[in-house]
């Protein structure tokens, strides 16, 4: 039988690692400040096609919602890069988790199977495989 478990990914931070996320990062705030410039045209825009002061009191509630959230967003990714810039090269940072299949028997130990699983990068390569650490949820 086969069940579908839950296994960390984790990269070890080199010099190539870090550049390729800062570009990601940046890349990302990029993004999201040319959102809020659409949002902005978007708002000026449908406020001039309509009048209503509800509408435009309820247009004005949504836009500021979605504004909220990408400020957010921008916040977070200025700590990330923070963060990124004192880390020490050899750091190991979560990735996130994917599923795996693995083989179940009868006899197998179950508690063995489902210590937790982890997958390293390193620099694009799959630098390590660990067993038995333990269960992260996400």
């Amino acid at each position: 039988m086969e069940i579908i478990k839950k296994v960390v990914v984790k990269q070890i931070l080199t010099e190539k690692s870090r550049t390729k996320l800062k570009e990601q990062f940046l890349s990302r705030q990029y993004q999201i400040t040319k959102e809020l410039k659409q949002l902005e045209f978007v708002l000026h825009k449908k406020m001039k096609e309509n009048k209503s002061t509800s509408y435009q009191t309820s247009l004005k509630e949504s836009f500021n919602k979605e504004v909220a959230k990408r400020k957010e967003r921008l916040r977070q990714l200025e700590l990330k890069l923070g963060q990124l810039d004192e880390l020490d090269l050899g750091a190991e940072l979560r990735e996130g988790t994917i599923q795996m299949v693995e083989q179940v028997a009868e006899g197998d130990n179950w508690e063995e199977i489902m210590k937790g699983t982890e997958i390293v990068i390193k620099d694009g390569l799959v630098h390590e495989l660990r067993q038995g650490g333990g269960m992260e949820d996400d």
